[in-house]
């Protein structure tokens, strides 16, 4: 499949009230067709398994939302090497203006337990950008893939180094939280009480964890005590 055959595909998919609605929950997503996430994801599939996918990265110039997207998916789950993956990454990441690509593109990928050294030190390198979903990436990238014991030390002190007043930042910061959490509880609730988290983020992080089903009454009464 070429992009010009992708193209066409997409625009043949194109569905105007679905656009509508994911404009309602994605207001900064631009150029959007309307085509579904499965059907997306079956298209990016196809080239990867039928096509030549490394021409397809080269030729595709995206310019519809879910070009981009397609793309991005393809770059996290085509088989290639770690190095090469990393190099395309850091193309894609200049084409990710919103959450929806942001955080679809982070849980595309498949990472191997031995890789994951090699990732975490990628996304450190990237930590100290100003742009909004560089930032996000990073904190996605960690929620999808690095919720580990070995790893939490890490990310409580990149919680409290990443300086940001972005909303999607935050909200990212808040939502890494509670996932820990549910996981977590006790390193959690000890990091709680000497985060330097905006107030913002320190609240919007219990909140979200107060709304899982995951955790305990007990522990949500516990959390809503520790509001600022």
């Amino acid at each position: 499949m070429t992009p010009s055959e992708l193209r066409d595909i997409l625009e043949s998919q194109s569905d105007p009230s679905y656009r509508e609605f994911h404009l309602k929950t994605c207001p900064s997503a631009e150029h959007v067709l309307g085509v579904r996430l499965p059907e997306q994801r079956k298209l990016a599939k196809a080239i990867i398994k039928n096509s030549d996918y490394l021409g397809f990265l080269s030729a595709i110039e995206p310019h519809y939302y879910e070009e981009v997207l397609i793309t991005g998916i393809i770059i996290a789950s085509a088989p290639m090497g770690i190095n090469e993956r990393l190099d395309y990454i850091i193309d894609f990441l200049p084409r990710i203006n919103n959450w929806a690509i942001c955080d679809t593109f982070c849980n595309s990928f498949k990472i191997k337990d031995p890789d994951l050294a090699t990732y975490w030190d990628f996304l450190m390198q990237l930590k100290n950008s100003h742009k909004e979903f560089i930032l996000r990436f990073i904190l996605v990238m960690i929620l999808c893939h690095f919720i580990r014991q070995e790893y939490l030390d890490r990310i409580f002190t990149l919680l409290d180094n990443l300086r940001s007043d972005k909303y999607y930042v935050e909200m990212a910061e808040a939502w890494l939280v509670a996932e820990i959490f549910t996981k977590y509880p006790a390193q959690v609730f000890d990091y709680l009480l000497h985060d330097q988290l905006s107030t913002f983020a320190h609240n919007k992080a219990i909140q979200k964890a107060c709304e899982s089903r995951r955790i305990s009454d007990e522990d949500k009464q516990r959390l809503r005590n520790m509001k600022l």
